[in-house]
């Protein structure tokens, strides 16, 4: 009959979990190690991840002229078309200015057939003038006096032309005056603001509406310094958001930040300076006006094949 081992011989269990935990911190210290002297910074391949936000370009519409705002007949968030009007201003002193401009080339043009008949009657007096004086019936100085009023006359017509043409200069620059007191839209897009209301008044140049063009959109995205050379203009960029999480909007790659912004994070373990991230921008068609501005985007870019195999060498 076989008889047990005595507890002096058999192995206490605490002093194997003490082994084991040793192993494992070895093993932990060994693989960390590792990692940091085999660590690699750079762009090894593949594409980018990371994150974006949408922005729908804002354009401020002011007037070209001042005035008292008649009226605007858009609210927030309405879609609008180019060349779509949104504001007027009260038109009143431009009306007035043109009709005084028109009043002006009326008198101008009475001044030109005035200026006129002087000037053919003054023909026809030196016409006389040299008939007598080549039949002895007039002196050389009646001849030289019908000579000059001629000339005159022929100065009062040229100056009342001119006068017609500032004229109607002077309508052109009242009806295009006019045309300023009406705002239109150059691109189509979304009220997202009317800063100003009717009955204000505002001098020219003042914003009055913002609109956001929708049709396209920005998406800003930060690439840190390890992986931005990878990076090209003309790049394909995949886009997401949370509200659309199973639809991808493409886009193409148009701006890289040629300056990086202040640093996200530190790399602690390899003792390097501050990782700094650069800006980088592409352009979504949003047909469907699905992205707003401000969204949050999950950004993929689409790292071209040479640059791919660049990377692996």
């Amino acid at each position: 009959m076989e008889q047990p081992a005595s507890p002096a011989k058999r192995p206490h269990r605490s002093a194997i979990v003490r082994r084991i935990i040793l192993l494992v911190l070895l093993l932990g210290g060994g693989l960390a190690i590792w990692k940091a002297t085999h660590r690699r910074e750079d762009y090894t391949g593949g594409d980018i991840q990371t994150t974006g936000t949408i922005e729908a370009v804002q354009v401020r519409l002011g007037f070209q002229v001042g005035g008292r705002i008649a009226n605007i007949p858009v609210t927030e968030g309405m879609r609008v078309q180019p060349g779509m009007i949104v504001a007027t201003l009260d038109a009143s002193d431009l009306e007035v200015q043109l009709s005084m401009s028109k009043a002006a080339l009326a008198s101008a043009q009475a001044s030109v057939a005035q200026a006129r008949a002087t000037r053919d009657r003054a023909a026809l007096e030196m016409s006389r003038a040299k008939t007598l004086l080549q039949s002895g019936y007039a002196t050389p100085q009646q001849m030289d006096t019908a000579a000059t009023a001629y000339k005159v006359a022929v100065a009062q017509v040229q100056a009342a032309e001119a006068q017609v043409r500032q004229s109607r200069s002077s309508i052109a620059q009242a009806e295009l005056q006019r045309t300023y007191a009406v705002l239109r839209t150059p691109e189509g897009g979304e009220v997202s603001e009317r800063i100003h209301l009717p009955g204000e008044i505002v001098t020219s140049g003042t914003p009055v509406i913002a609109i956001a063009e929708t049709d396209t959109v920005k998406v800003h995205a930060a690439v840190d310094e390890t992986r931005i050379g990878a990076v090209r203009p003309g790049d394909r960029a995949l886009i997401k958001v949370y509200t659309f999480d199973k639809r991808i909007f493409p886009g193409v790659v148009t701006d890289i930040q040629p300056s990086g912004d202040f640093a996200t994070r530190k790399d602690w373990g390899a003792q390097r300076r501050d990782i700094r991230t650069f800006d980088v921008t592409a352009r979504v068609p949003n047909p469907e006006h699905l992205l707003k501005d401000g969204m949050t985007a999950e950004v993929t870019l689409v790292v071209s094949a040479p640059v791919r195999v660049e990377a692996t060498r």
